[in-house]
């Protein structure tokens, strides 16, 4: 019963915040492995790119989908890299454990938006500030608008909310590499 009050209140919250602006700036850190990151991430500071640095991140490829490690408000998930996706987008099983473990919160719900989806259809889903994404354990882009899909299913993308931040992004399908260029 607690449980389904919760996802009942966190609809409620998302349905009911207003939208607000953020600066949406961009940083990389300067550690060349994860690991080596993730035992600092709570004392690190970010490290603002430079103009035409290079950021090489690994991807995982299945069925011509390629997959990228992404950490989201200190939770590492498998994101879709996907050029196609104007937006990021996690799914409400995502956005109900971030928000039950204190990762989101009141404040980061934004509203609602609608889109059109790959059939065609215009859906309207939620919307919530991912206060921090770091792609590949490398790439920290602060304050990202995510929607929310009502079905706990879908797909994780990220999309080019996050992706028109970057300059360039190379992709080497023989070394299953995306090298982003900083802007």
């Amino acid at each position: 019963m607690m449980k389904l009050f919760s996802t009942i209140s966190f609809l409620l919250l998302l349905l009911c915040a207003c939208t607000k602006d953020k600066p949406k700036p961009i940083y990389y850190d300067a550690y060349d492995e994860p690991d080596e990151m993730e035992h600092v991430i709570d004392t690190i500071a970010d490290f603002h790119f430079q103009s035409g640095d290079e950021v090489v991140v690994p991807y995982r490829s299945e069925s011509g989908v390629k997959y990228v490690k992404v950490n989201v408000n200190g939770v590492e998930f498998e994101m879709i890299f996907d050029t196609g996706c104007s937006t990021t987008l996690i799914s409400m099983a995502e956005a109900s454990y971030l928000y039950e473990n204190d990762l989101l919160s009141d404040d980061d719900f934004i509203g609602t938006a609608k889109s059109q989806i790959a059939d065609g259809s215009i859906v309207e889903d939620m919307v919530v500030n991912l206060r921090e994404v770091v792609i590949g354990g490398k790439i920290r882009c602060h304050d990202v608008q995510a929607v929310v899909s009502e079905n706990v299913e879908a797909p994780l993308l990220l999309g080019n909310e996050v992706l028109d931040r970057i300059a360039t992004i190379t992709i080497n399908n023989t070394n299953e590499t995306l090298t982003f260029n900083m802007k």
